[in-house]
């Protein structure tokens, strides 16, 4: 994934995630939401979870993983394929450019930081509901005729007879 620089921009333009772990160890990560850190142009993906360093003596360090991007309000989400990797110690922090030192510290006693290596990202565009786009074409002739605009759109299915 190097050179990406759009789609990591794409990636960073979200603030959480709802992360997936399709691990099968009885002790694992659980599902749930994250918050996203910083993604960078290896395919890196530092992600902050609620729980501390103490619960994660018992999840296993690397587990296959899914992250979904989605925000109210983008015409699009983000979803994201890879290897999820538990990070514990400040040299492993230090590898993501966005966990200032004081972070590092505050990350000892709250929060848990898993790099998520992506090796599959897709972009999606959110479909508009067909009941919306009613709704707006039936809001705009209602307006056009309180406007007395006349209807420069032709009626769906009208057919020209010709003899």
């Amino acid at each position: 994934m190097n050179n990406n620089t759009p789609l990591t921009e794409l990636i960073n333009s979200f603030q959480h995630g709802l992360f997936m772990n399709f691990s099968d160890q009885e002790f694992r990560l659980q599902n749930g939401v994250a918050r996203l850190i910083h993604a960078d142009e290896m395919g890196n993906c530092w992600l902050l979870f609620h729980s501390n360093l103490q619960d994660a003596t018992v999840y296993e360090k690397e587990f296959p993983a899914r992250i979904r991007f989605y925000e109210k309000g983008k015409d699009y989400y983000v979803e994201a394929n890879g290897k999820g990797v538990i990070q514990t110690t400040p040299e492993e922090w230090s590898s993501c450019p966005a966990i200032s030192y004081g972070m590092a510290k505050a990350l000892r006693y709250h929060g848990l930081i898993v790099c998520l290596k992506m090796n599959q990202v897709t972009v999606t565009p959110l479909r508009k509901s067909a009941v919306t786009s009613k709704l707006f074409g039936w809001l705009e002739s209602v307006t056009d005729w309180f406007m007395g605009e006349p209807n420069r759109k032709p009626a769906i299915g009208a057919h020209v007879f010709s003899s």
